[in-house]
């Protein structure tokens, strides 16, 4: 793997520069918008998976599903009215906006689309597209494209800003350039670095984004959603869940960044993929053209991201139940008897093993996240090093 291809320099180290902040940014947010808008659907699947078993109260109300796609409510008693109807029976004395009253109810009862049995991803996507409809399958997306950009920017330009300062320092201290580039530590602290800042300066997005995508009938606008948390719960609301997410996203980054490099090194020195491989031309003395080093870095991206979800699902299942409850659902669970949102993360693991199994309740919607993330990441990154190698002579 030769060093532009995470830091933008040639084959010695500082010789030239860096690919320009623009040049990352365009890339990434490029890779990152066809990444949002072919998995969205599977993003929502695995969210109601993992919501499934989730403390709701929506037995207290007397709405049971909101049907966009059909603009019915279905009730508790098994009636469906009308969407327009809704408002006159709940304030027949008030000129309420549908989408309004629908939305706010929806929100006081935490009216999620919970599944009662675990349900397969084409099941589930099937099941809310029928009832839903396309807006149904694309729940959060506004959000979602929100975060994608600014997220991806801060991400990739922190990765490499980092990886080529310790690439440089490991190399000052007479170390050779090789030796600089397979050191384990370096993609370790540059990807958790990289992805704490970006996390943190998006979290709020995504607190919108995974409640948007667990609730069923929920029109409420981005703005919409942030006023509400913050009248509801006050500012520290819009980091709710932040925990998790950063025990998620933290561990997930370094370790797909070590195995991303790893893998890319392994198959530089390696003949196994014969035309299609970098050592294939090294060996005959030319330069690989840019489709092999991008269909390396898709092979290495798809492995890594593999591997660093399953590791890291147990706690993208705590984020999202974390999420989707708000502060007076958390206080009614724990009046009943519930206290794994008053309880640490860990002690709210313990919980969901003795309740649902280990791998059953700890990787649920493991699956889902696999088929959506693993192409994901290849997708992104091959992408980012592409556009990065279109554009280094242009901007």
């Amino acid at each position: 793997m030769e060093r532009k291809e995470h830091s933008g320099t040639t084959s010695r180290l500082g010789q030239v520069p860096q690919s320009s902040p623009i040049s990352r940014i365009l890339s990434g947010s490029v890779g990152s918008l066809v990444y949002v808008l072919a998995f969205t659907p599977l993003e929502v699947v695995k969210i109601r998976q993992q919501a499934a078993s989730a403390p709701s109260s929506s037995s207290h109300s007397p709405v049971k599903a909101f049907l966009r796609g059909r603009g019915a409510v279905m009730l508790n008693n098994g009636l469906m009215i009308p969407k327009s109807a809704f408002p006159c029976l709940v304030a027949p004395q008030y000129h309420v906006s549908p989408a309004n009253i629908c939305s706010r109810l929806f929100e006081s009862a935490s009216c999620h689309a919970v599944l009662d049995k675990p349900r397969g991803i084409f099941s589930t996507l099937l099941s809310i597209s029928r009832i839903e409809g396309r807006a149904g399958l694309y729940a959060g997306l506004k959000p979602t494209l929100l975060q994608a950009i600014p997220n991806t920017a801060i991400y990739f330009t922190a990765y490499d800003e980092i990886t080529m300062r310790l690439r440089r320092n490991h190399a000052a201290n007479e170390a050779s350039e090789d030796d600089a580039k397979r050191q384990v530590y370096i993609p370790l602290v540059a990807g958790a670095t990289a992805r704490l800042i970006a996390s943190m300066a998006t979290a709020p997005l995504e607190l919108v984004r995974t409640r948007q995508a667990s609730s069923v009938g929920n029109s409420n606008g981005v703005l919409e959603e942030f006023r509400f948390l913050l009248r509801r719960n006050g500012p520290f609301a819009l980091y709710s869940g932040v925990g998790p997410m950063i025990m998620r996203d933290v561990p997930f980054s370094a370790i797909y960044f070590l195995h991303l490099e790893t893998f890319k090194n392994l198959l530089s020195d390696s003949s196994v993929l014969g035309p299609w491989g970098v050592r294939h031309y090294q060996e005959c003395g030319m330069k690989a053209p840019t489709s092999v080093e991008v269909m390396q870095s898709f092979l290495s991206g798809a492995a890594a991201g593999a591997i660093a979800t399953i590791m890291t699902t147990p706690f993208d299942v705590i984020k999202t139940r974390r999420q989707m409850v708000g502060q007076a659902e958390a206080s009614a669970a724990t009046a009943t008897g519930d206290h794994r949102f008053s309880q640490g993360m860990f002690q709210h693991m313990r919980q969901i093993v003795q309740e649902e199994g280990f791998f059953a309740g700890l990787w649920k919607g493991n699956q889902t996240r696999l088929v959506k993330v693993a192409p994901g990441c290849a997708i992104i990154i091959s992408c980012y090093e592409l556009g990065k190698k279109i554009l280094a002579d242009t901007l």
